[in-house]
């Protein structure tokens, strides 16, 4: 909550798996952009994650259906699509290749995606889902992407792994959203990223925007492979998060690039350089007190 304070908002409380909640603050709304998620990819199995993902956005739509709502516009994830190599990038013609990670998170908006698809084939419900990249910007206060520009920053990340990620600063990301309120087609997805970078890359933008000297070593993979077995077990044992997990060792490997030409061409999403997100980012953690 305090992250929205300041904000020019009307703020109304509810719980997304309280249909009677959601009931009372959509009863007037015209549109709804439904951003609720748990994200956390540890522990891979989450019964609670399940339920706001899947059961949660279910009564989002059940109650917009139920308000005559005139369009809904879901925030997903690129992952429910398998992704390419930079020569050929994942569209959302891609078919979805994530079980074999066994991440909750990952499987959830899946199942997700296609429940609304479905429900638009079966009784055209008006529905429209933003599938995006790793997004980098300000007002991540859990924080999640930006976590690992903290720990570049405050000197507890000196090293990188094969693999890459499809990057794109989250304001981006917001106004295709808003966009899709009137614009794009019903029933359908769009990839919101920007640009496809090895992880080397990303962090050498990441410290030439912050001014600072790019000393990082690049690990084997099966090195990052026993680092996430190790932490993963010591988790279970602890009861603590790990720094990373197996799970996530495998997903760091995987060079997650995607195309977002259909985005940039059907709801007109802005293609803002990656540096200004990093910036934006840190200066946004820094106000904040994440980083001194």
């Amino acid at each position: 909550r305090n992250v929205l304070d300041g904000l020019d908002l009307e703020v109304g409380y509810g719980n997304i798996l309280d249909k009677k909640s959601l009931e009372t603050e959509m009863d007037g709304c015209e549109y709804v952009i439904h951003t609720a998620a748990i994200s956390a990819v540890w522990p891979r199995r989450s019964e609670m994650t399940r339920r706001v993902i899947f059961d949660g956005t279910r009564n989002v739509m059940e109650i917009a259906e139920k308000l005559g709502i005139r369009r809904m516009v879901h925030i997903g994830t690129a992952n429910s699509f398998s992704p390419g190599p930079k020569e050929d990038p994942g569209t959302e013609e891609s078919e979805f290749d994530g079980w074999k990670f066994g991440v909750d998170y990952i499987t959830s908006k899946y199942l997700t995606q296609q429940m609304l698809l479905d429900r638009y084939d079966r009784q055209k419900f008006p529905v429209i889902i933003i599938n995006p990249t790793f997004m980098i910007g300000p007002y991540d206060s859990e924080p999640t992407s930006g976590k690992m520009l903290i720990e570049l920053l405050s000197g507890k990340l000196s090293a990188y792994s094969t693999g890459g990620r499809n990057f794109v600063c989250s304001k981006d990301v917001a106004a295709a959203a808003v966009n899709a309120l009137e614009q794009g087609r019903l029933g359908q997805c769009y990839v919101a990223g920007h640009e496809n970078l090895e992880y080397r890359e990303f962090f050498e933008k990441a410290c030439h925007a912050c001014e600072k000297d790019f000393k990082m070593i690049k690990v084997p993979g099966f090195l990052v492979f026993c680092f996430g077995f190790i932490n993963s077990i010591a988790a279970r044992i602890t009861g603590k998060p790990p720094q990373l997990s197996f799970s996530m060792a495998r997903l760091s490997r995987i060079s997650h690039y995607f195309s977002s030409a259909k985005a940039i061409r059907e709801l007109k999403m802005p293609q803002t350089p990656i540096e200004e997100g990093i910036k934006s980012n840190v200066s946004w953690f820094r106000s904040n007190g994440y980083l001194l």
